[in-house]
């Protein structure tokens, strides 16, 4: 039998999709001390972070399926020099986050931060036909896609359900359904100066560190707007919130940022321009059900010695 340890609270209803799985032994522990002692002899963890003690104490470890899309708190030293496999559940934000995306643009476009607050205040603004102050539209516009992941992939597709022109960053240049131009990175100005909006897909690693800082900012349209999905530490935080004061960029839709929870002495909480949502584009109510999906096949393809799915490059890291 292959022992399983699940180190995380993970709802029994999942726990019993995971023990239906022949072949191995499900163990769930929750507290420090408890976890250090089960996984001596696991060989599969499903957790969200592994320690330098809990590693050391793994002797017979050969996998880690992380419940999250990131792995971060997974990869320290010890396991990225180790024969280890780590996987994650790829693809799983794909619908939820890109839904996201175009309610951040939609938002924007038709206005709706200055409609709500005409609600909240009982006014009727007339915009149309007189006087002329017209909501805008996505057809035609220009959606520039940083990172062409699942997420990437699915904001473009519904970006071409609104009429968009699509140009994407991929770290490898091929073409990609619904893309019309697809750039390595050497093509990123490019991608900056065309986008009416430009959005974040990216994982955050050492090469995307402040990816988009002042010279990128500067780049974009005095009209574009700034859409983050990733990860906080992809934008240099500071160069947004000049490139906000001073216009050279319009706006923002920020759901990921340097440091979580958002600190209240922030400027972007005052900034008009700027929509804040509390990392929740991954949010669903179907989370769950496609995480312990993903490991139950995982389960599956390790017992028969076959590949692993959503199989991390630790030197990458993702």
């Amino acid at each position: 039998m292959v022992k399983v340890l699940v180190a995380f609270p993970l709802d029994e209803e999942y726990m019993k999709q995971i023990r239906s799985v022949e072949g191995i032994d499900t163990v769930k522990a929750t507290e420090h001390d408890e976890v250090l002692k089960e996984v001596k002899d696991a060989e599969v963890l499903f957790s969200n972070k592994i320690t330098p003690e809990m590693f050391r104490r793994a002797e017979k470890l050969k996998w880690i399926q992380s419940p999250f899309v990131g792995v971060d708190s997974l990869l320290i030293e010890d396991v990225k020099k180790s024969d280890v496999i780590v996987t994650s559940t790829k693809g799983i934000h794909s619908i939820q986050a890109s839904d996201h995306v175009f309610a951040l643009i939609l938002f924007f476009s038709r206005k709706l931060n200055e409609i709500v607050e005409e609600k909240r205040r009982k006014f009727w603004k007339k915009r149309h036909p007189f006087p002329f102050e017209p909501l805008d539209e996505l057809n035609g516009k220009t959606l520039g896609i940083i990172g062409l992941g699942s997420i990437g992939r699915e904001v473009a597709r519904k970006g071409k359900c609104f009429g968009m022109k699509v140009l994407g960053i991929k770290r490898t240049p091929e073409e990609v359904d619904n893309v019309d131009r697809v750039y390595g990175i050497e093509g990123l100005d490019e991608v900056l100066k065309e986008s009416d909006f430009l959005v974040l897909c990216v994982p955050h690693t050492k090469e995307t560190e402040k990816l988009i800082g002042e010279r990128e900012l500067r780049l974009m349209k005095n009209s574009a707007y700034l859409i983050n999905i990733a990860r906080g530490g992809v934008v240099d935080e500071e160069a947004l919130i000049r490139a906000l004061r001073e216009g050279w960029i319009r706006g923002a839709g920020l759901d990921v940022f340097s440091q979580e929870p958002l600190p209240p002495s922030s400027p972007l909480w005052e900034m008009e321009n700027v929509i804040i949502t509390p990392h929740v584009a991954g949010s669903t109510p179907y989370y769950w059900d496609r995480a312990v999906s993903i490991f139950v096949e995982n389960l599956g393809r390790f017992l028969r010695g076959e590949e692993l799915i959503n199989v991390v490059d630790k030197e990458k890291g993702y």
